[in-house]
């Protein structure tokens, strides 16, 4: 969970620094999306995640944002579903307009938001641990966990 908050930190930065200096406003926020899998089968992975990226939100606002710019969380529920994933994440962008996206609990709500990311080119931190999700290698998806294949080395 602790590694977690550190990526979570990270994230926020790269956000920050890759809206455009040209478009972005020191008075919008940065705009993190997130599908996590809340309820459903894998909620034992999706509430924690969801509270540590609140939790990290609000710490990083109380100590006046990044870059003088308040961080927004915008999270919907998958359920575990990747269908609502991919519809989620579709909304994330195009409604939402989010500068980044967090998530994918699994690996299968993952790779269901995966190709939205790479196709809008929107930064992607994934919290799953399948190594598909990084190999071959993606230019907007990254991942916080050890992959299973290092996990099962070990």
């Amino acid at each position: 969970m602790r590694n977690l908050m550190k990526w979570g930190v990270a994230a926020v930065v790269v956000a920050g620094c890759s809206v455009s200096a040209g478009v972005a406003n020191a008075a919008d926020p940065i705009k993190i999306g997130s599908i996590l899998s809340v309820t459903g089968p894998a909620s034992f992975l999706g509430e924690p995640e969801k509270k540590t990226l609140e939790m990290y939100v609000e710490r990083i606002n109380k100590e006046g944002g990044v870059l003088g710019r308040k961080v927004e969380l915008v999270v919907y529920d998958d359920g575990g579903a990747g269908e609502k994933a991919s519809t989620f994440t579709k909304r994330l962008i195009e409604s939402d307009k989010v500068d980044l996206l967090i998530g994918g609990s699994t690996t299968a709500t993952t790779m269901a938001a995966l190709p939205l990311a790479e196709r809008n080119e929107t930064p992607f931190i994934s919290l799953a641990g399948a190594v598909v999700i990084v190999e071959p290698v993606k230019k907007w998806v990254f991942k916080t966990p050890h992959t299973d294949k290092m996990a099962a080395e070990k």
